[in-house]
């Protein structure tokens, strides 16, 4: 090759050299000073993730200040980038033992995620020490901080108060009142470190100032305990499918335990089934049977239609309405009853004559008068309102049959308001769970006469009828039992179901309180008197001394001095 040759190939060479390195300065040139800003910006997203922490929620107490629900901080597990997880099926079957969630949902995250990935969120607080073994086990699994929610109580009033999801209330009040409880969120940036396996900071969750407010309830935990565990024992021993207890205040609407069965855990709600979780008070509905008949008395009095000292017909305790013939549980003792024998011995052929004698437009109206048929003015989560048809829908047989309590469904919270309306004296009683919200102002309606006439015949119901097994010694008991069929259902091996309840205030010359008890599908007794009427007795005897009646007698060195305990 010749000089010449050789010098052309080297300035050839330099040529291409400086034309290819003017390229790529023009196209550094280009990135920096053009698109310098944009890719700035995708290097500082691909670096940084947004989340949004939820911050405390309200406190909840019952009306004497104790703790029901509080905000603590639980461990929260998260993935910054899954893909990186050496063992995601073992982390999915670790963590989902501590959520209770599906393992298998789990994974399937894990395995269609780059990004910033939650694995589980608002343990509960007592797992911590397993969180942090389970981030230690699988690297690629951090742990952080997150306010969670703590029932201190664990089932106490679970049904009511309900429980929380990973984004809000799912049940109870918690989901009633979701907006009013949230504490709102934080929005936090954080930024990857060189490795990408760090969140910095770790802790999203500090200190809140000002702090969560407290909601006050009227519940009053005690007497809740109290009511819980008898119901529990009765459903236990019955084998029954389900069962309620409610207490509540006549004068002020006052909820002071509403308890239900089964219940749940809420500070671990997967692990029962979602139908555990509900308060049956208001969300299921059930035919009242005989405790219906304090609606058919209040009718006949109210109106006018009969006197207190009036007679019913009952004959041999049969009654032939068109091609139904209605029977008592029990051979009458006489052919000719006073009302308040009907009441007393639960005669359902002299109801259903009362009832047909007052009329159609007039029984409903006192349906609905007492709140049947629409939701009550708590309008707790689910609650329903019932069935009730109007008398236009009636059959020939719907009068008699509503009027000892069939052809209609009432929830337990609707049943106790109406006997809580004739313990007020005959004012509608509006119920409360907020304790601080403003007293409702009651309406009369029913006269005062009927209210204590009423509660007279209540009253012979436990002394001399179907309900003395409610009986507290020294205490005077108003009260109504009730035993409805479930018609036209049996049990798998053939039984017959039948519902039982038993519904009364004490002490009936100034009512305390008033507690319902009502046991669904009992095995073995099946009567509102020998199963519902006894827990009644033993629930009520605890809430009044509770609420001290009666009222201790002043000590000898106070009576002497005049003082006034």
């Amino acid at each position: 090759m010749s000089r010449d040759s050789l010098l052309a190939r080297i300035q050839w060479f330099s040529i291409m050299v400086g034309l290819l390195a003017t390229i790529i300065t023009a196209r550094l040139a280009y990135l920096q000073l053009v698109r310098g800003g944009y890719y700035a910006l995708v290097a500082r997203n691909q670096a940084r993730e947004v989340i949004e922490i939820d911050l405390p929620r309200a406190t909840i107490v019952d009306r004497n200040g104790t703790l029901l629900a509080a905000s603590v901080r639980c461990p929260s597990l998260y993935s910054f980038d899954p893909q990186k997880i050496a063992d995601p099926a073992g982390l999915a079957r670790s963590a989902a033992a501590l959520s209770g969630h599906d393992p298998q949902e789990i994974l399937k995250e894990l395995d269609q995620r780059r990004t910033f990935t939650w694995i589980a969120r608002k343990l509960p607080f007592d797992q911590m020490d397993e969180a942090r073994a389970l981030c230690t086990s699988h690297k690629g699994c951090a742990l952080m901080n997150e306010w969670g929610r703590y029932y201190p109580n664990q089932k106490l009033a679970s049904n009511l108060i309900g429980c929380m999801g990973t984004d809000g209330g799912l049940s109870g009040l918690e989901h009633e009142w979701n907006k009013v409880l949230q504490g709102g969120t934080r929005r936090f940036q954080f930024m990857r470190d060189a490795v990408a396996n760090t969140l910095i900071p770790v802790n999203a969750v500090s200190d809140v100032n000002p702090p969560p407010r407290t909601v006050r309830i009227t519940i009053d935990t005690p007497i809740q305990y109290e009511a819980q565990e008898v119901l529990q024992q009765t459903v236990s021993q019955l084998q029954a499918k389900d069962g309620v207890v409610i207490v509540l205040d006549p004068h002020t609407g006052d909820i002071l335990a509403m308890a239900v069965a089964p219940t749940f855990d809420p500070n671990a709600p997967g692990r029962y089934p979602p139908a555990d979780w509900r308060n049956r008070a208001v969300t299921d509905s059930y035919e009242p049977g005989s405790t219906f008949k304090i609606v058919t008395l209040s009718a006949a009095l109210d109106s006018g239609r009969f006197r207190p000292d009036g007679t019913v017909v009952v004959g041999n305790g049969t009654l032939t309405v068109g091609p139904k013939t209605i029977h008592d549980d029990e051979h009458p003792l006489k052919p000719v009853y006073s009302l308040e024998e009907v009441l007393a011995h639960s005669s359902n052929v002299g109801a259903a004559r009362i009832g047909m004698a007052v009329g159609a437009e007039t029984m409903y109206h006192y349906m609905r008068l007492f709140g049947f048929g629409s939701v009550t003015p708590l309008g707790l989560d689910g609650e329903v309102p019932g069935r009730l048809r109007p008398p236009s829908q009636w059959s020939l047989l719907s009068l008699p049959s509503l009027s000892f309590g069939q052809e209609l469904r009432v929830t337990p919270l609707q049943l106790a308001l109406a006997y809580a309306d004739v313990a007020s004296g005959g004012y509608k009683v509006v119920p409360r769970i907020l304790a601080d919200a403003p007293q409702a102002p009651f309406q009369r309606i029913l006269k005062p006469e009927t209210a204590r006439v009423l509660t007279g015949m209540l009253t012979d119901v436990v002394t001399q009828g179907t309900g003395k097994a409610a009986a507290i010694p020294g205490v005077t008991v108003a009260g109504k039992t009730g035993t409805a069929q479930k018609l036209g259902i049996r049990s798998p091996d053939g039984r017959k179901l039948f519902i039982a309840y038993f519904v009364g205030f004490a002490p009936a010359e100034n009512p305390r309180a008033v507690v319902l008890v009502m046991v669904d599908e009992p095995v073995g007794k099946i009567y509102g008197g020998s199963i519902s009427a006894p827990a009644f007795s033993q629930i009520m005897a605890y809430t009044l001394r509770r609420l001290s009646y009666p009222a201790p007698r002043p000590s000898v060195e106070v009576a002497q001095m005049g003082g006034v305990p």
